[in-house]
């Protein structure tokens, strides 16, 4: 019975896992492409013209920041992989509670000889394996990056595994997070809708945060406050102890809302679908 949750959990995943996959790949050596075009003095001269809020929030001293490490470490950062990574956490936490019983299918596989959990800890761990895929697009396409695209200073790939992880932990807790919102709601939406409101509204505080010193305690008042993928890559500090507190910060806060997920699953009534 394992064997066909399992097949299915990875079936459900395959096709988005894809294309984001993809994309990511072609996107991170796309993005090492374009800066191959800036001169490293232009670049320079780029980010001193910038407004002083603009240089605060780019949260690091500009020689450091514009060294190609420096450059090439924005990847982590920047918009379009947070919208990919967020959105496949989003659709993955959401879909082994909320999607099923929108589809109508989860009374059926509540009456299935297993655990009640098993339904959310099969594609919890198929979430986290395509999550760290992911991860490992985004390596890839800098990789090829690294190798395709003329660089004005060797750069090591391995630079740049610290980010990857951290954004791979960050990955893992955004799904926690919905899964824990699907297992107290019924509608895939609205699940959506919170567990997106709650993303938006961290990344925000995180910008407050670094263009407005007195702002600085919102900092902890959000899951993002660990992920630091540039600082953990070369821009601060990125001593192993850092590294794993703060991913450990992430994966902790995930497995906490997996745990209350499911605990809150095995637990209530499943509703009838509309």
């Amino acid at each position: 019975m394992n064997r066909a949750l399992w097949r299915k959990a990875f079936s459900d995943i395959w096709v988005q896992l894809l294309i984001s996959s993809l994309f990511l790949t072609g996107f991170s050596w796309l993005f090492l492409w374009l800066l191959s075009l800036f001169k490293a003095d232009f670049a320079v001269a780029l980010l001193k013209a910038m407004p002083g809020f603009m240089q605060r929030m780019l949260g690091f001293p500009i020689p450091d920041l514009a060294t190609p490490t420096g450059w090439i470490s924005i990847v982590f950062v920047h918009i379009v992989i947070l919208l990919v990574c967020g959105g496949w956490a989003v659709g993955r936490g959401s879909n082994p509670i909320c999607g099923e019983i929108g589809r109508g299918t989860m009374d059926l596989l509540v009456t299935l000889p297993v655990w009640r959990p098993t339904l959310i800890v099969i594609p919890a761990v198929a979430a986290t394996l395509g999550a760290a895929l992911l991860a490992a697009s985004i390596m890839l396409g800098i990789a090829l990056g690294l190798k395709t695209v003329e660089i004005p200073k060797e750069v090591s790939l391995l630079q740049f595994t610290p980010g990857a992880i951290n954004l791979f932990s960050m990955i893992f807790c955004l799904t926690g997070i919905t899964t824990l919102l699907s297992s107290i709601s019924h509608d895939r939406w609205r699940t959506i809708a919170m567990a997106v409101g709650l993303y938006l509204v961290s990344l925000i505080i995180e910008t407050i945060c670094r263009v407005w010193p007195a702002g600085a305690w919102l900092h902890y008042c959000n899951f993002l406050c660990t992920f630091k993928p540039q600082e953990l890559i070369a821009l601060g500090d990125n001593s192993l102890s850092t590294q794993v507190i703060y991913n450990a910060v992430l994966l902790g806060i995930g497995l906490f809302c997996y745990a209350a997920g499911a605990v809150i699953f095995s637990r209530r009534d499943i509703p009838t679908a509309r």
